[in-house]
């Protein structure tokens, strides 16, 4: 007997699943659920919290819970969400940057050979919107995961896009901007170039050598703007304890 909502949850997701419960149809009941697993409404509610966060049903005031049919975006958004907790601090960050890595490589390779004229048109049209962002961070940082996207697509295979949408997008958008704005997003962008024109000319090496420089330069430009925080938090605690004692 199921007994926490974990375990309920887990049970319905088998039944959505496997198609007891199809997708438009609604759930059982709170009382329903509360009699066959032998609990209280409460873990019934933690259940079906469980179950929205799946992407697995929608809830609408004065109506019972529904099973939706999730989109692969969605199901790897909650991955990443997820995921958050094990991704975190400077070794979380290093195992996804290294993620980064192995993914945008491949998909690099893969589009050496195969991306069509109208794809690495999209790929210019991104490197020519992050030219008129060069001077705003914000926005350049969406026009860089813009066409860094449109190099994940070009397999034409969604669990790669939905890959970048969940892990490569956020973790760019939590980086801060660099000391030099301009220059740095300058050299990102003549980067993005040299990646373009060693694709269209199917120069695989070339490709993977500027994606290679690009994406380590990129991760060195973090790692030396967390050394520093770090070693001003490291100057800033012996004074204070230094304060503290003579106070």
């Amino acid at each position: 007997m199921a007994t926490e909502g974990a375990d309920i949850a887990q049970a319905l997701a088998e039944e959505i699943h496997s198609g007891v419960i199809r997708a438009g149809e609604m759930i059982p009941s709170e009382r329903d659920l509360c009699e066959r697993f032998g609990v209280g409404r409460t873990v019934v509610r933690e259940a079906i919290t469980m179950l929205e966060g799946m992407k697995l049903i929608e809830q609408r005031k004065g109506f019972r819970p529904r099973v939706v049919t999730p989109t692969l975006a969605q199901a790897m958004a909650g991955a990443a969400e997820a995921a958050r907790f094990f991704f975190r601090g400077s070794e979380g960050n290093a195992h996804l940057e290294q993620a980064r890595f192995f993914l945008e490589m491949s998909l690099v390779r893969y589009a050496a050979q195969f991306a069509t004229q109208a794809q690495l048109g999209k790929m210019l049209a991104a490197i020519e919107a992050c030219e008129r962002a060069i001077g705003n961070y914000p926005l350049f940082r969406e026009m860089d995961l813009r066409f860094h996207r449109t190099i994940a697509e070009v397999p034409g295979n969604p669990i790669f896009v939905a890959l970048h949408d969940a892990f490569v997008d956020r973790l760019m958008r939590r980086r801060e901007a660099p000391d030099d704005v301009v220059a740095h997003n300058q050299r990102s962008n003549e980067e993005h170039r040299a990646i373009v024109t060693a694709l269209v000319a199917r120069d695989e090496t070339e490709a993977v050598r500027v994606l290679t420089v690009h994406l380590s330069r990129n991760y060195a430009t973090y790692m030396r703007q967390a050394l520093i925080g770090a070693e001003s938090l490291a100057g800033t605690e012996p004074r204070a304890a230094v304060s503290t004692s003579e106070g």
